[in-house]
This record gives structure tokens, sequence and C-alpha cells, in this order.
């Protein structure tokens, strides 16, 4: 008997984009993580371009958090740290959808233990049964019939037993003795009737959708948990959406949630799809790629959740306005109660549920309809194509590409909800917020949000004073804009540094110099490039496929480089006058730096976008190493990596420093100790000229 097509695929998920936090990469150690719920003007523009376009606390998605996989057989990389992720080895064997992928091995979703059967919330829903209810239109029946063939059939009866009874999100009700029985936390006035409106109407629309119960109140009932709901603004839009704040309180609902079991990503973000489009490429080289992207309306409201846990997300409407609550002009006997049916975007265990299901759904689109290419992030799932093969999809009388309309069939068949106008291809598409071309193989961000980024990073520089929270807002949003624009990640040493030890999110924080020009730097070359070419971005081996290997070293007295393929050595003193001069890891920097000016001088030593000259530094200095794979430093060495960047940019450099033994580093050593005997005594016909560090501002000396 063969073995099942998901048994004979690579199972190892592809690496994640940057550890994130609701898209955005991690703050220095120790510094405060964002709370969305509080938003500036310059917040709202911020969060409009992170990856996410459902919204709710990316804290509590947990989207991107990279998960530890016992027995995960990636191979390993070259690539430095600042680009992991992002090159590719020509002919690899792509992985496939990770979404679909955890499917196979995660543990089946709970059940309410029973000690939750036991309080007093089982009374209170076996009294008002008309408040609870557990329904979707998701046909679960369809969905077990359909996967007889996937190969972890308990993760899949428990994910219909989900659709079937609810999902319990891996909680426990009652932590500890502190928690109170019943919990009325929903109090957040609002800042005006628009808001207020909105959350009123919005309660309505969800009864509607047999997503809310009927309004009752104002009081909650024993065992009810309510916790506040807030109106955001869209992503670039003036429209508000309705936000569940479960992270609110001491005895928030995500409070109970073991993040243990929802943390890491089930996701499929371009790191898992670019080896597919690389594949797919090269297995169509004269045809012309389509991209195809297909969004499920309301996704997380496709999972229905336990009585048990509908009765701790109760929504409530009817709340006062700033105003009126100073002016004492509101009677509580205005509020209204709803029962939340389905997952919301404040849990911490909606994205893991809604993944499971999703996930199923992908599996199947694979393995046995067969879709070549198939990812899903969230409420999306794209793929790449041929763009000859187009079928009609009759449903909408329109044509798309014939995987698209395959998963839409499927879709339609299990009660899968969509509109015609999410149904997206074309020869350039935007997935998960970079615009990806399949044809020319770049990713970039697209145009609207690249100026929209510039402005705002330049407008902040110009300005004196920020909060502490919108100075996270800016590295949140800088840091996402870096899986595309990799190699500016120096520009956010002096931002991190003012914000080093800081915790109070209104505190003012004044802009210095060093953070405006490292600022004004990012802008810059952000607003002239091009993003990311990914055929360029090859995993090669830096000790066999390099165009060129240089040696370097330094002490406190001298530096020195060694190029073997041409018998040319470069060394000079340090400068003593300086205030770093005392920092051994400077020069080692520095050194690197002067290597990589020599190889700039030389015409014939330089890259195009297709295909960067390789350039390999030996450093016997782990330090050095670590700041050139990461491109992040502190402000005295940061100077260094942004020389270095605009060198690697302007002249198409792909550079790797890679470690050497000291005891190996023989040559390199000799002439930063300015000992020539020695170099010539293993080189005889060496030629060594003199080297004058680079000059450079002194990133210590910028207050």
């Amino acid at each position: 008997m063969s073995a099942h097509p998901a048994e004979e695929r690579i199972t190892a998920p592809a690496s994640a984009l940057r550890t994130e936090q609701g898209g955005f990469s991690e703050l220095p150690a120790g510094q405060p993580t964002v709370n969305r719920f509080s938003l500036t003007k310059f917040s709202k523009t911020a969060l409009g371009y992170g990856p996410l376009e459902e919204g709710g606390d990316g804290e509590d998605l947990e989207v991107e958090d990279e998960v530890s996989l016992e027995g995960d057989d990636r191979r390993s990389s070259w690539l430095p740290r600042y680009l992991r992720g992002w090159g590719f080895r020509a002919g690899e064997t792509p992985e496939y959808s990770r979404t679909a992928w955890f499917t196979e091995i995660d543990s089946p979703l709970p059940r309410p233990p029973l000690r939750e059967f036991e309080g007093i919330e089982w009374k209170t829903i076996s009294k008002n049964p008309h408040l609870f209810r557990v329904g979707t239109p998701v046909d679960a029946e369809k969905l077990s019939s359909l996967l007889v063939n996937h190969p972890n059939q308990a993760f899949v009866q428990s994910v219909v037993m989900v659709l079937k009874e609810g999902l319990w999100p891996w909680a426990n009700s009652k932590p500890d003795e502190t928690y109170p029985e019943t919990w009325d936390n929903a109090w957040a006035p609002l800042p005006s009737e628009k808001e207020r409106n909105f959350i009123n109407s919005q309660c309505e629309l969800e009864v509607e959708a047999e997503r809310h119960s009927p309004s009752f109140g104002p009081d909650l009932l024993p065992g009810m948990y309510s916790t506040p709901v807030i109106a955001v603004p869209k992503p670039r839009s003036e429209d508000l959406r309705l936000v569940a704040n479960q992270s609110a309180g001491r005895y928030c609902q995500n409070s109970m949630v073991n993040r243990t079991q929802t943390r890491g990503a089930r996701l499929d973000n371009l790191l898992v799809f670019i080896p597919q489009l690389l594949a797919f490429k090269k297995k169509n080289p004269n045809k012309k790629l389509v991209l195809w992207k297909s969004d499920v309306s309301s996704a997380f409201r496709l999972v229905p959740v336990h009585p048990l846990w509908q009765i701790k997300q109760v929504v409530t409407a009817g709340m006062p306005t700033k105003e009126e609550e100073k002016k004492g002009a509101w009677s509580p006997k205005n509020l209204r109660r709803y029962v939340d049916w389905r997952a919301c975007f404040g849990n911490s265990g909606s994205v893991r549920a809604w993944a499971s299901v999703i996930g199923l759904v992908v599996w199947f689109a694979i393995f046995e309809l067969h879709v070549e290419t198939l990812c899903c992030y969230v409420d999306d799932c794209y793929g790449v194509g041929d763009e000859e093969k187009l079928e009609l999809y009759e449903p909408y009388g329109e044509m798309f590409h014939r995987d698209q309309v395959t998963l839409l069939n499927l879709w339609d068949s299990l009660g899968i909800p969509h509109r015609q106008s999410k149904q997206l291809w074309g020869p350039t598409l935007v997935i998960i917020g970079f615009l990806v071309d399949p044809n020319n193989l770049t990713v970039t961000l697209p145009p609207d949000s690249k100026a929209e980024l510039v402005q705002q990073v330049q407008e902040f520089a110009l300005s004196r004073r920020r909060t502490l929270h919108e100075f996270q807002q800016l590295t949140g949003w800088v840091n996402w804009s870096l899986n595309v624009f990799p190699l500016l990640a120096p520009a956010l040493s002096n931002v991190y540094e003012k914000m080093r030890g800081k915790s109070e999110q209104s505190a003012l924080i004044f802009i210095n110099k060093a953070v405006k020009e490292d600022l004004l730097w990012f802008a810059g070359l952000a607003e002239k490039s091009s993003g990311v070419f990914v055929f360029a971005n090859i995993d090669w081996n830096p000790l066999v496929e390099a165009d060129c290997v240089i040696y370097g070293d330094a002490c406190l007295d001298g530096m020195g480089f060694w190029v073997p393929s041409s018998l040319t050595a470069f060394a000079g003193p340090t400068i003593r006058n300086i205030p770093v001069a005392h920092l051994i890891l400077y020069w080692e920097a520095l050194t690197v730096l002067a290597a990589l000016k020599w190889v700039t001088s030389d015409q014939s030593r330089h890259g195009t976008v297709e295909r960067p000259f390789r350039l390999t530094i030996r450093s016997d200095s782990s330090n050095t190493v670590d700041i050139f794979s990461s491109l992040r430093a502190k402000p005295e060495y940061n100077p260094i990596l942004i020389a270095a960047a605009e060198l690697l940019i302007s002249f198409h450099i792909d550079l790797r420093v890679v470690h050497i033994p000291g005891e190996e580093n023989v040559v390199a050593d000799a002439l930063s100790r300015g000992d020539f005997e020695k170099v010539h005594s293993l080189y005889p016909n060496a030629s060594i000229f003199n080297l004058e560090p680079p000059h450079l501002p002194l990133g210590a000396t910028k207050k």
C-alpha cells in the first residue's frame, strides 16, 4: 500500500517572519507591549499598515509568534538574521501550507473540563436557554466526510465537535480563588455618540446574524463576565469596527486562557508562500503568472464557542459618552447586554481555533482536490497559477483562476461564506500587506503604504517630542516594513536607546539629533527602494560559494584585512583620540566596513539587482559577526552599520560575516599587530598596503 500523500511530503514548516506581536517585531527587552486600545492619530495610521486586516489586540491574537517544534527537521541556513526566512536555495523542495501541516500534528481541541459544569454558570445557562446557543453555517458533518483520509483523525473529530458543541478556548475559568463569580468590567465611557451608536447598531446586527443573543439587562446574571467593547477605525478608513477587549482588567478572559496552548503561528506568511512561487516559476518559465486571493467573510465568527465560555463574554451596549458621564446625564438602566455566541478577535484562543477549522479545509484542497499552491493567512487563502487557466465561477458570473474556483466551490459545499468583492486575482496582488509580483519576483510595499510610511516617519523625526506609546507604534511600523527593506534595520538603534527603561505610555520623549538623522536616513532610502527581489535572495554557502573571501582582525592598536585570492593585504593603526578608542568591538566592526569599502572601490566587484556580488568576510570576533548578522547594535557602533548598509544597497553586495576561530585567523591577526614579517613568511608574494580607518560620525557622542 502506498503512503498517504501527506506522509510523502516534507513536513517541516517554513521559518516565521521576525517574531512579532500583531505583525510588529518585538521591542527591546524590558519594554512594555503596545496597548492597541489607546489610539492616537499617529498610531491609527501606523496600525493601518500592519499585516492583520481584521484588527483586535495583536498581542492576544498571537498571529506571528514562532513555535518551537520538537523534531523539526528544518535545514540549516547561512543567512544573516536580518534576512532569515527571506533567502531561498535554488531547486529546494517547497513546503506545503503550515496551516494544513499543523492539522496533521496538533492535539485534539479540548472540551470543557467537568469542574466547569459544577459552578453557578451552568445553572444560569440551564435557566436561560434563550440566551445561549451553539451554531455555525459551517457543515460539520460534510467536513468530517471529506476528511476520511486525513492522518490525524482525533484532531479532525475534535474540530467537528467544536463546530457542533462550541469551542472551549484552552481555559480555566477560575485560575485562583480571587476570581469573582460574576464580574462587570464593561465600564468604558465612549468618546462620542458616533461610537455609541455604532456599538449599539452593531450589536443588533450581530443578533440578526445569530451571533449574539437577544438583549437583556441591565444587570448581569450570575456567573457572567463582561469586559469593554470599543469602536476602532478600520485601516485606511474612517469606518469603525467592533473590538472586544478580553485583556482588560485583573480578571479578564484572556487571563483564564492557557497561553502555552494558544501561542504559536499556524498561519502561512510569505516565507511559506515564496518557495512555492519560486518552484512554480521554475516549473513554468515561459508562462505569465497570476496571483489569486480569496477572503472568508467574518472568519473567526464562524467558530461557535461553548455556552460555558459564552457566559464569560457578555457584550455591553448603551454605555454613556464621556460628556454624559461628566454631567451625570445618564442612567445605568440604559445598559443592554448580549451574550456573544462566537469566537471573537479579542480572545487569545481565536486564532488557533480558526486555524484548526480552515487548516482542515486547506488540507483537503491540497491533497484531495490537488490545488497546487495554496496558503492561508487568517481569513485569506491565496496562491499562484498560470494566467491561461481561468474558469467561470457561476455564482458570481465571473472568471477566476481555476484553483480559486475549486476553492470557492469547496467553501460553498461546506457553507463557508464569502463576498464577491473580496475574491481577487491579477498579475500583482497585495498579500498580507505586501505587494507581490510573481513574474518579476519582487515583494515590496504598495505605493500608498510606502508613501504613508515615509511621510509619518519624516513627520516623527522632525517633531520635538513624542510619547512612549508613539515611539512603540513607530518601531512596530518600521519593523514591519523591514521585511521588504531589511538593510534599513540600523535606523532603529537610537530610537530603541531613547525608549530604554521607560514604561509610562504617555510620557514624552525628546527626539534628539541621532534619532532624527537615523529616521530621516530610513525615510530617504525606503522612498527609493523597490523592495525585495526574491530570486536574488539565494541562501548560498559563504565558505564555498562566495565571489570574494576576506579575513579581518583588529586590536586596540591596529586593524587589517587579507584577501588571499589576490595576495593583497591592508593594515594600519587605529585612531587614539576618539571616545570609542577603547572599544575593541568598534575596531573589529570597522575593519569589516573597511574591507567592504575596498570591495566596492572596483567596479568589477559590483553586483546587480538580479545577481548581487557575494562577499564573505571572516572575523574572529563573535560580537562583530552578531551585529552584522542582525544589523542591530548599540548607538556607538551604529554608524558602522549605517555606512555598511549604504554600500550594500548602492553596489548590490550580498554580505556574509562569518566567524573564524582566532587561531585560524593568522594572517589578519598579524596584520592588525603590524607583524608584516610573519605575513611574508607565510605568503612571500603578498602585497601589503596602508589602511586608513573609515571616518564616521561617532554614534556614542550624539545626545
